[in-house]
Order: C-alpha cells, then sequence, then structure tokens
C-alpha cells in the first residue's frame, strides 16, 4: 500500500461508526479527576447510547459478581469502578468496529471481536505489579484495531490477511499492528496503549503493557505454556463462554 492510500485508509477510519467521541473522551478525562462522581460520568455515558448500554451490559454480567441487578447508569458505574469504565471508554470505538457489510466476511469479523474480548480479559488477569489491570484490558480489547479497520475499510486487504499474517507486510505494506497504532494516534489515545497495540505481535516488546499484550494473545491463541496462568485462563474463558451464549 502506498503513503498515499494508506493515509485515505487512515482518513476513512475517521467516518467510521465510532459512537461520540467527545463524550467518550470526557469520561476518560473525568475518570483521572479527584473530584469525579459516579453520577458525573454516568450523565457523560449517557450521551452515547451504545456506550451506555455497554456498561448496563456488563454491570449486568455474571462476571460483576452480584446477584442484583442494576437498572441505572451510576449504579452500573459504580458496580464496575471508574478504572474499568474508563478503560472501556478507550476500547469502545474499537468494539463498534463489528458490524460490516454482507460480503461474506461477517464471521471472521466476530471471531475478531471474540478474540479481542478473551485477550483483553486474560491480559486483566495477567497483568503484573506495575502495570494498571484495566489499561492492560483497554489494551487486549485493542490489540488487533487495525484489522477492524481493514475489515470494514479495504474488505479484500483483510481477507488477504487473513489468509497469509505473515506475509502481511507484503500484501499491504504495513503489518496490522503497525496500523493499529498508527490509528491509536490518530484518535488521540495514551502513548503507552499506541506503544502496546504497535508492539503486541512482537517477540521482544519494550514496554510492560505491550509484553502483557503480547503474553495474553498467544496465551488465548494457543493456551501457552504456563500451567497455573492457562488454569485460570481457562475457567475465565470458559465463563465468557457461557456469558456469549446466555446473551446469543
Amino acid at each position: 500500500m502506498r503513503s498515499d492510500a494508506l493515509e485515505r485508509l487512515l482518513e476513512r477510519s475517521d467516518a467510521l461508526p465510532l459512537g461520540n467521541r467527545a463524550a467518550l473522551a470526557r469520561i476518560v478525562a473525568l475518570c483521572d479527576e479527584a473530584s469525579a462522581t459516579p453520577a458525573g460520568i454516568a450523565l457523560e455515558a449517557a450521551r452515547d447510547e451504545g456506550f451506555a448500554a455497554l456498561l448496563m451490559r456488563l454491570a449486568n454480567s455474571a462476571d460483576s459478581g452480584s446477584v442484583t441487578r442494576v437498572s441505572e447508569l451510576t449504579t452500573a458505574v459504580v458496580r464496575l469502578g471508574l478504572r474499568h469504565v474508563q478503560g472501556l471508554a478507550l476500547a469502545a470505538p474499537g468494539l463498534r468496529l463489528l458490524s460490516g457489510p454482507n460480503d461474506g466476511l461477517g464471521s471472521a469479523r466476530v471471531e475478531l471481536h471474540r478474540h479481542a474480548v478473551r485477550t483483553g480479559l486474560a491480559a486483566r488477569l495477567l497483568a503484573p505489579v506495575g502495570v494498571e489491570p484495566e489499561h492492560a484490558l483497554t489494551a487486549g480489547l485493542l490489540h488487533n484495531i487495525g484489522l477492524n479497520v481493514l475489515s470494514l475499510c479495504a474488505p479484500q486487504l483483510f481477507a488477504d490477511v487473513l489468509s497469509d499474517i505473515p506475509a502481511e507486510r507484503a500484501k499491504v505494506g504495513i503489518t496490522h499492528a503497525e496500523l493499529g497504532a498508527r490509528l491509536a494516534e490518530r484518535w488521540s489515545y495514551p502513548g503507552a496503549l499506541a506503544e502496546a497495540i504497535r508492539e503486541h505481535d512482537s517477540d521482544t516488546p519494550t514496554t510492560r503493557l505491550g509484553a502483557v499484550v503480547h503474553v495474553a494473545d498467544r496465551l488465548v491463541r494457543r493456551a501457552g505454556d504456563r500451567p497455573l496462568a492457562e488454569a485460570r485462563l481457562e475457567a475465565l474463558l470458559a465463563a465468557q463462554d457461557r456469558f456469549d451464549a446466555f446473551q446469543g
């Protein structure tokens, strides 16, 4: 892909159905303020219908650890916690890139999303001391955002890349990890998040967050070789499978 074609792809990404990015950016900022309140964050969340629905769904999921149903946003924010809500606000645009044209690639997009959710959960579980678990969750959710954008803006390239990931640079001129990092920078994501996306396929990540996502991605793909982490991860992913089945 020539530089001008890549620039057009990046420009097209700005028109994708990413929701109310101003409201989401305000939520991210609010969660870092000492004076932030669940009610104030809920008010901002209500400006984005899709994000509000996501918060309600997660607050009422089996993973929330409560049998009491949540019926309003403020309580959902309290139950999930500010760091979780902040991470979800960062990840929400990427999670919206599920749907696409009826081009025969729907199942691939769904599987891409499923892998992203599972990698995010794994990254949060595996985050060591010094790495905020909710930051790890966000980075895991978004690590393949380059593929998500390709699937909507350049579906034929997406299909070509899926058929031969090792040859993606030759096919596209850039890896999906590099494309994802460019998108993260374009959308003003934190630098650490953009770098983790860039490094998730690297065998020698230079940042701790990138290393966590790299390990989580590999564990989800092939169960890994760490028995304790694998056992805990299998239980977590089995719970996610049950929840997915319930939602379906």
